[in-house]
């Protein structure tokens, strides 16, 4: 199966408060992005067994980290002792549990020791080999044989551990990959083909109401000291700036910088699982940095600190979707590659269109395609057809049944994108809100943000790329919580839904009905 993943944080910086409720919602969160793997990280705890259960119940299966992250951990008692009681006590409570499927006993010390200098500083102290070689696995042995472990991750050997073979390698095992974030640009996730990445991501602010909540900085300002209190990642909104000016502009306006942040970021995570997906079965799965988060903070996560939903979670969804269309670069052209991640066939017609911005064709073809279950296909795109006569003004549309992808010539900031000319309309029904909108000109990335209404609604879909003519729906409800700390909802029943009260045009306004354009048209301007 390929993995569609998602790393696993503690829920909340203080865990006593995360309780089945909460976990209930996060792992919906899961479900809708279309996850069926989390993986629990070697930095955060061994999570409480409504977790587990939930899991179980859910069909999501977990990889669970020994809790040995990014450091140097003696080997000498009294540690050692401590060591090997926890890791007895957590496989004997979680080998039960039928969604568990890999023991991996450390995250990233191994690689850490090979290029983090860690070598030279231990001068000849034991630093956890021990533990991922020969304790670890042997206590998995004793107690839950019928399972896989795995040393580290990244990892590209087998036991013993072989320090002539590159940890995280491309080409064995699985691999992190954190240059694009750090110092290049997202684009170059094509530039490899790993076998498994178990870690990638990208930084976005959290949802507004949680911003505004959270912080009361007058003027708030992406550099305003509430806002950098809440940005650990060293240099990280330097990142954040040069990870988007080739993109989208940067914008002088709080309130579109949030936006053109939040959606650089789920933009740059699904051009990298679509990627990965398009090279099945070299590629077999990717495990994104990260699901959730532990505090109302800019970071990787898709779901922010206090259970919004970034549009990072709908980029997954889109993403993991079962059946794919996407387009990719393939031998200097471009190539259309369906993914069938399904037990059954997948056939039809793939119809190539180049089309201008306002709609007209430019040159069309259409290709037969069959796709095994649990396969891919891949269909070059005719020379001609992927050669834009103005690159600022097309965009290149492959659609096969109700599934279609989408190559545009230019990025954003470069392309002739207007400002959205939308018929919206938004009607209550019972206490759900439903929004249809029709664009009258190309609308990239449509998303509407109910939270900035208010901070107990979110919308089912997002990211929504509308052509001339086309129209969409967007479903708004009350969230599914669980417990939200400082978070001003009032409940009714156990699971965190409550009564709102809103006039259903608040959902159509210029705030909360956000794309791309706005802010290609506001820069031109």
């Amino acid at each position: 199966m390929w993995v569609k993943g998602a790393n696993w944080i503690p829920d909340d910086a203080f865990p006593h408060r995360v309780n089945r409720d909460r976990y209930a919602a996060r792992i919906a969160q899961a479900e809708a992005a279309n996850i069926n793997l989390l993986r629990v990280w070697g930095g955060g705890i061994y999570e409480a067994d409504d977790f587990y259960d939930l899991c179980d119940e859910r069909g999501i299966l977990t990889w669970q980290d020994f809790l040995f992250a990014c450091a140097a951990y003696s080997e000498d008692d009294p540690l050692r002792s401590e060591v090997e009681a926890e890791a007895r006590d957590n496989v004997a409570r979680l080998m039960p549990h039928p969604s568990l499927v890999l023991w991996n006993g450390s995250n990233e010390n191994v690689w850490g020791v090979r290029v983090w200098g860690f070598e030279k500083r231990l001068q000849g102290r034991s630093w956890g080999l021990g533990y991922y070689e020969d304790l670890l696995p042997s206590v998995v042995h004793e107690l839950d044989p019928g399972r896989p472990y795995s040393p580290s991750s990244p990892w590209s050997g087998d036991l013993p551990i072989r320090t002539d073979l590159d940890p995280n390698s491309p080409d064995h095992g699985s691999m992190h990959s954190w240059e694009l974030w750090n110092r290049q640009d997202y684009p170059h996730y094509r530039d490899e083909v790993p076998r498994f990445m178990a870690e990638f991501g990208w930084q976005g602010p959290p949802a507004w109401s949680t911003l505004t909540r959270a912080l009361h900085d007058a003027p708030l300002t992406p550099e305003s000291p509430g806002m950098l209190v809440h940005q650990k990642a060293m240099s990280g909104n330097d990142k954040l700036t040069d990870g988007l000016v080739a993109h989208l502009p940067l914008p002088d306006d709080m309130g579109d910088w949030h936006w053109a942040m939040s959606l650089n970021q789920a933009n740059a995570v699904q051009l990298a699982v679509e990627h990965l997906r398009s090279w099945a079965p070299r590629n077999m799965g990717s495990v994104v940095w990260q699901l959730n988060d532990c505090w109302p903070v800019t970071s990787w996560a898709a779901v922010d600190g206090d259970g919004h939903a970034k549009p990072l979670l709908h980029a997954l969804a889109h993403a993991h979707a079962d059946r794919l269309v996407t387009v990719q670069p393939r031998d200097g052209g471009l190539a259309v590659v369906v993914v069938n991640d399904t037990a059954v066939p997948w056939s039809g017609d793939v119809v190539l269109q180049r089309l201008t911005f306002e709609g007209l064709e430019e040159d069309a073809t259409k290709v037969a395609v069959e796709v095994a279950a649990r396969g891919t296909a891949t269909v070059a795109v005719p020379a001609a057809l992927g050669a834009p006569g103005d690159p600022r003004d097309e965009v290149l549309v492959a659609t096969l049944g109700e599934q279609r992808g989408l190559w545009f010539f230019a990025e954003a900031r470069d392309s002739a994108l207007e400002a959205p000319r939308l018929q919206a309309r938004a009607v209550a029904e019972g206490g759900a809100w439903r929004v249809t909108v029709t664009a009258e000109n190309l609308v990239r990335d449509l998303t509407l943000l109910a939270d900035v209404v208010d901070p107990s609604l979110e919308a089912t879909d997002g990211l929504v790329t509308l052509l001339p003519g086309e129209t969409t729906t967007f479903d708004v409800r009350v969230r599914d919580a669980g417990f939200v700390p400082g978070a001003a909802l009032p409940r009714t029943g156990s699971r965190g839904r409550a009564a709102v009260t809103i006039d259903p045009s608040e959902l159509t306004g210029p705030r909360v009905l956000r794309s791309a354009n706005d802010l290609v048209a506001r820069w031109v301007r």
